[in-house]
């Protein structure tokens, strides 16, 4: 074994010793791996940096930001809250999860669909009187296995596509070609929950508790003219069960509807006056078709990616003590809209406009996002804070995310472009479009994921080039005796170990080597291999730390270690038989 095979196999068993150990984040890890094969000379500086040119890490990238255009439009909520639609068992809940969940994971990376839907599935659980952690683990598994099914699912497809490119089989794959394996192994997930897996889940009560209203805002929103929600009940638009607050009244066509039943009809302008906490706002601007009672939101100058919620509580000396929130003139002088008033934590029951404001009440503002920054030592306010987790969507803007998202998919299928470059189409329409904010954009984007990608084929590119790669693939050929079919299992099984113990990148990027040199030394097509280590990349069930949705969904759930492993142990062993049978018969040796 040469000086340079040697010093990179130090830096791997490094690698993984510090990464299992916990001591340094996966992306600082190989970095550090990186910059140790540059120094000891293993690799020049153009091959150690070469994997950040790879058109995946562009890819990657934009599929952060169309994931964050899809959320910043509310593109998601409107369909998902109606197709998860009212209490059942717990069974057909997991159903109606992971279904819409593995649906969006074929064409969104999961991780950010995750994102999306893990506070959709705590609003529903909790409306529902059901435990969140009997759903968690579902959702996580459904993006995992949706994300199998077209090349764009899992930024480890992505990868695995951009590693392909300087070989015989770079165009031998279309967009949906994984599905022919996916899509079996999506049915067979939700086969396992709806027979088995929903017996082994968890029911950890009390993990999540109903917010505590500490203040009470009265919040006004307009049926919109000619909208969607004309002509239907509150209970079909979905306004009965919400989960910061309640229809407290409805002003129809000069009367005034105080108990308002479920079956109630709305109308062309109907103002609704809805009481609650202040992340309603962010709620009910999901709705398509209802649109703020107040005037001055639609005059209010800022994108509304850039708007925030904000309170402020008005000082004893402020100049607006003893005005009307009409006269005092918000927003010419502050640049801010106030929505509501909140006096000694409870609603003042009349139209914001005519409010008398005094000294100690409670506005809730929606503003630019750097209106808490200018105004932090305003004499006319005690406390200022944003509401962070209360996004204010603009959903006029969903139907055109997802019609661009639609004719992405149109072009990459047929052929029209690359898949980077429609991908980078899609994005700056998006942005053209106002879909997206630039700011939103770039802070979308998770550059450690990017850097520990480009690191990561360093590290591989080192393992190739030093001989280890192939030094694996004749441990492997020894143990299965020249019989392809185990070579295969053998392979997804070392892919499935790595994925656990790293990452599904890292473990991607360090098999991929590996299947290399095993179609080199058995003749054979190097398809089959790839194809493997891309369903077992992403077959992480028996721990939180191999997939990052796993991760996610950890706290929200209340899971333990022991809760993955006991669900996901034999999904795993179903999956691997599954992807080993089918992946040959689709893609011959």
């Amino acid at each position: 074994m040469s000086v340079d095979a040697l010093v990179t196999l130090g830096v791997l068993l490094g690698f993984l010793a510090v990464l299992v150990s916990g001591r340094l984040a996966v992306d600082i890890t190989l970095a550090l791996s990186m910059v140790a094969l540059l120094v000891f000379g293993v690799l020049t500086p153009d091959e150690a940096f070469q994997g950040f040119s790879n058109p995946a890490l562009f890819i990657i990238a934009c599929f952060y930001v169309v994931a964050s255009a899809l959320k910043e439009s509310g593109a998601l909520h409107w369909w998902i809250m109606r197709w998860l639609g009212s209490q059942g068992s717990v069974r057909a809940a997991i159903m109606r999860i992971m279904a819409p969940v593995a649906a969006t994971s074929s064409v969104i990376s999961n991780t950010p669909v995750v994102a999306i839907f893990i506070p959709l599935v705590q609003d529903w659980a909790r409306r529902h009187n059901l435990s969140v952690s009997k759903l968690l683990i579902p959702l996580s598994y459904a993006s995992i296995l949706g994300g199998t099914c077209t090349l764009i699912g899992t930024s480890t497809n992505i990868l695995l596509v951009g590693m392909l490119q300087n070989t015989p089989e770079a165009n031998s794959l279309g967009l949906f070609s994984p599905a022919l394996v996916g899509v079996p192994l999506v049915v067979l997930g939700l086969i396992y929950f709806l027979v088995i897996g929903h017996r082994l889940l968890p029911d950890h009560q009390g993990l999540v508790e109903t917010i505590a209203a500490s203040r009470e805002y009265a919040v006004s929103m307009c049926v919109e003219e000619g909208g969607p929600l004309v002509g239907m009940s509150i209970a079909d638009a979905g306004l009965r069960h919400l989960q910061f607050s309640f229809l407290s009244e409805i002003q129809s066509k000069g009367r005034l509807i105080p108990a308002v039943s479920p079956d109630e009809i709305l109308g062309d302008n109907d103002i609704l006056i809805f009481v609650g906490q202040p992340e309603a706002v962010g709620e009910l601007r999901q709705f398509r078709g209802l649109i703020p009672a107040e005037t001055e939101v639609s005059k209010l100058d800022v994108p509304h990616s850039a708007r925030a919620l904000i309170e402020a509580v008005i000082a004893p000396g402020s100049n607006l003590v003893g005005k009307t929130v009409k006269a005092a003139r918000f927003r010419t002088f502050f640049g801010g809209v106030i929505l509501s008033v909140s006096r000694n934590g409870r609603r003042i029951n009349q139209k914001v406009g005519s409010i008398v404001v005094r000294a100690g009440d409670t506005l809730l503002l929606e503003a630019a996002r750097g209106f808490v920054r200018r105004h932090r030592y305003n004499r006319d306010f005690l406390l200022l804070s944003r509401i962070d987790d209360a996004s204010i969507p603009d959903v006029s803007k969903a139907p055109i995310a997802l019609g661009l998202l639609g004719l992405f998919v149109v072009a990459v299928v047929s052929g029209a472009t690359s898949l980077v470059a429609a991908s980078l189409l899609l994005v700056t329409a998006l942005a053209a479009t106002g879909c997206i904010s630039m700011e939103v954009a770039q802070r979308s984007i998770d550059f450690r994921v990017l850097l520990a990608i480009g690191a990561s084929l360093a590290l591989g590119l080192a393992l190739q080039k030093t001989g280890l790669a192939d030094a694996g693939a004749r441990g492997i050929m020894l143990l299965a005796d020249g019989n392809l079919f185990l070579n295969l299992l053998l392979l997804y099984l070392a892919t499935v170990l790595a994925t656990e113990l790293i990452t599904n990148n890292a473990a991607a990027v360090l098999m991929f080597p590996l299947a290399q040199a095993l179609s080199f030394e058995l003749d054979a097509s190097l398809l089959p291999f790839v194809l493997t280590i891309m369903f077992a990349a992403s077959a992480s069930f028996l721990t939180p730390f191999g997939y990052q949705t796993n991760l996610m969904v950890q706290g929200p759930g209340g899971y333990r270690f022991a809760d993955y492993f006991r669900v996901g142990i034999l999904l795993s062993l179903l999956v691997g038989m599954t992807v080993v049978v089918l992946v040959p018969l689709f893609w011959p040796f």
